[in-house]
């Protein structure tokens, strides 16, 4: 099984001095939701094992401030291929992630994500606001075999869903589908008296 989490970059900041698109820095509020992300990915167990990002200052800001605050220590990616790509390319970009990692975070931009979350899942309009997250879970052993329509959404979200009491019962959920599924492996898989 391998795990994709597309995180699309955090708010930018449009009254920033910047000179092309590719410059344009986070707002304030982008670096608060990528700061949520980063601690809601870590809390939820979804830790990736290698980042890959877009070369766009929003977007390298965005994983930096995520990874700060979820306390993630992987390797990272730099590629110009995820900025201005389409679905095609960033499935080449998943393709590539290294054979090591079963979790990887990919760090980039509308409207590619939605469409590629879309083709990836099988269908169906997604939306992917800034500084949301969605997981999509590959039944596959390796990055060279993920292909569009075999993934499965396993969750969207964005950092406006994280207040604080949302929060707390967002853990308090995850923790028990963690121990409602260990429950259901031991009901399935049962001692054997060989």
């Amino acid at each position: 099984m391998k795990t994709i989490i597309l995180f699309r970059h955090g708010k930018s900041d449009w009254d920033a001095d910047y000179g092309h698109d590719h410059e344009r820095p986070l707002a304030d509020r982008g670096s608060k939701g990528a700061r949520k992300m980063g601690r809601f990915l870590t809390t939820s167990g979804t830790v990736p094992d290698h980042a890959i990002t877009s070369t766009a200052t929003r977007a390298r800001q965005t994983l930096a401030i995520a990874a700060e605050h979820g306390g993630w220590t992987g390797e990272a990616t730099v590629t110009e291929a995820i900025y201005g790509a389409g679905p095609e390319d960033l499935l080449r970009v998943i393709r590539d992630a290294p054979e090591g990692a079963d979790t990887i975070v990919v760090v980039g931009h509308e409207p590619t994500f939605s469409r590629t979350i879309s083709r990836l899942i099988g269908g169906g309009a997604i939306e992917v606001k800034t500084a949301t997250m969605a997981r999509i879970d590959v039944d596959v052993a390796r990055w060279g075999d993920v292909s569009f329509g075999r993934g499965v959404l396993v969750w969207l979200l964005s950092p406006g869903f994280l207040k604080p009491n949302r929060y707390r019962k967002l853990q308090e959920a995850i923790q028990q589908t963690k121990e409602a599924a260990e429950t259901a492996a031991g009901i399935a898989t049962p001692d054997r008296d060989d």
